[in-house]
Parts: structure tokens; C-alpha cells; sequence
């Protein structure tokens, strides 16, 4: 198995200026990638979203659905190839460590996935590195529990089976869906990706030049299932109970807190220009 990471972007085809914002970027820092099509929600069958729309604690939105497939998809790829993966979403902020860090990562012991972004919000992560990454100045910590992003993450093949395996009869936000217990996590810092639409540490904003192509089930919409469908009640306790007892595992070694972005990426958004 090659051990350096191949890098698949996902990107809509109706979506050119941020495949010109992202390829920009990868450009700059001199990486190759490989565009995925990303899958479009029109194009899921009613049958499929029947099938799997229901599957989570809440309803999920075909747009959600569909993010969660061309995530399956880049996984396939990742297992076809037998080699780790970067997936990149198309609205990051990319850090000029990265080029570093990806041709020092076949040295590192790493696991099954690395997660690259951070997006302000506070996260589980061991008290101490458990990896250090010397060309790239990036330390690697256990991440137990994260709150949401899928936006920049290096996956392994195994990982990439696991999650396949439980993506035929179940789906998720892709973020949540990321969250399978049982697949180790790590989470770099500083952060080598971060999202267009998010602060960063100082309360400062990103810049935002496009809008999210990922759109939510509204709250009442929610609220209404939850009262005609009770077994979603019963995900949503058993799915707090889980996280609950995931985050109390972490007492004493691990933390809860923010993870710094990479001082260049918020250089470089203060003056971007698409």
C-alpha cells in the first residue's frame, strides 16, 4: 500500500467558481489532485432517499444525502487504490504547511483517520500529542469526539471499509456520519483547512464568497417528525447516551477545547479575493 496521500476533491458541476477557488489553492502549493464529481440531491431517486433519509436521529435532507454519497464515493476510491485519500470540500482555506505535512505523513503512525480542518468549535482531543510531524510543525492528538466537519480528512483504506460497510443501510450528515465508533481518530493542529463560513480563533470572520449548497430539514419540520415518529426520540436518547459515554471515557486524558487554525490561513483570508 502507498502510504502518501492521493488527494480527491469533491466538487458540483454546477459549481465552477469553487473549483477555481479550491484548484487556486492546490495550485499554489504545488499539489495534484483529482476532481470528483460530487453527487447532485436532484439526482437521488425517491426510493433511495425513502430508503435511507430516515436512518438518522432526524431526518436528514436530500442535499445532506447526497454529500454523504459522494463521500461513500471518494471512500470506494480510497479502497480501489489501497492508499490514504485527502478528501477536500471545495470552500477550505488551505495552510502552506500542507505540502509538508502530506510528504512527511508516510513516516508518521497515524490512524485510520486524520482529521486536518478545525472550524472554532471546541473539540475532545487527547491532553497530549501523540504524533508529531517535524517538517510541518503539526502535532497530531487522539480525537475522541468532534462537532461537526468533513471538509479536510485523510483516510485510510480499512477506515474507508468500515465506513462503507455501515453506509449501505444507514446515512448521516457526513460529519456525524464520521463519528462511527470504533475508527481512531486524530486531529491535527494547527488546523491545515478551514471553512470559508467560519471564524477563527481571535472571534474574527472568513470571508464568504459563496453560498452553502447543503441545506437543513427546517426546525418545524423536525419538530413535527419527532411527534409523528417517536422512534426518532429514541435514536436521538440513544445517540446522546453513546456521546455521553464516549465524552466521560475521555476523563483524565483527554480535553475539551479549540483547536488552533494555521496563522496563515487567516493571513490569507483577511485578503483573499475569488
Amino acid at each position: 500500500m502507498s502510504t502518501t496521500p492521493g488527494i480527491l476533491l469533491i466538487n458540483l458541476d454546477r459549481s465552477p467558481d469553487r473549483l477555481a477557488f479550491i484548484a487556486r489553492q492546490l495550485g499554489d502549493l504545488g499539489l495534484d489532485f483529482t476532481r470528483l464529481p460530487a453527487t447532485d440531491a436532484s439526482t437521488i431517486s425517491d426510493a433511495e432517499f425513502a430508503r435511507l433519509g430516515n436512518t438518522y436521529m432526524r431526518p436528514i435532507s436530500r442535499s445532506e444525502l447526497a454529500c454523504l454519497i459522494s463521500h461513500t464515493r471518494v471512500w470506494q476510491f480510497c479502497v480501489e487504490e489501497n492508499r490514504p485519500i485527502l478528501v477536500l470540500e471545495d470552500d477550505v482555506i488551505l495552510s502552506d504547511r500542507l505540502p509538508a505535512f502530506l510528504k512527511e505523513f508516510s513516516s508518521l503512525k497515524t490512524a485510520d483517520i486524520v482529521n486536518i480542518e478545525t472550524r472554532g468549535a471546541e473539540k475532545w482531543v487527547s491532553r497530549k500529542a501523540v504524533v508529531s510531524a517535524p517538517e510541518s510543525g503539526v502535532q497530531l492528538y487522539r480525537l475522541y469526539v468532534d462537532r461537526g466537519g468533513s471538509a479536510g480528512y485523510i483516510v485510510l483504506p480499512e477506515a474507508a471499509r468500515a465506513l462503507l460497510k455501515r453506509a449501505r443501510h444507514h446515512a448521516a450528515p457526513s460529519d456525524a456520519f464520521l463519528n462511527l465508533a470504533g475508527i481512531a481518530r486524530l486531529q491535527a493542529e494547527p488546523g491545515l483547512a478551514a471553512p470559508l463560513y467560519d471564524g477563527g480563533e481571535d472571534g474574527g470572520s472568513l470571508k464568504v464568497p459563496f453560498k452553502s449548497t447543503i441545506t437543513q430539514p427546517s426546525k418545524m419540520s423536525r419538530l413535527t417528525v419527532l411527534v409523528r415518529y417517536p422512534h426518532f426520540k429514541l435514536r436521538r436518547l440513544a445517540g446522546h447516551m453513546a456521546m455521553t459515554a464516549r465524552k466521560l471515557g475521555t476523563t483524565g486524558v483527554g480535553v475539551k477545547r479549540k483547536i488552533a487554525v494555521c496563522p496563515t490561513i487567516l493571513a490569507h483570508a483577511n485578503n483573499w479575493s475569488v
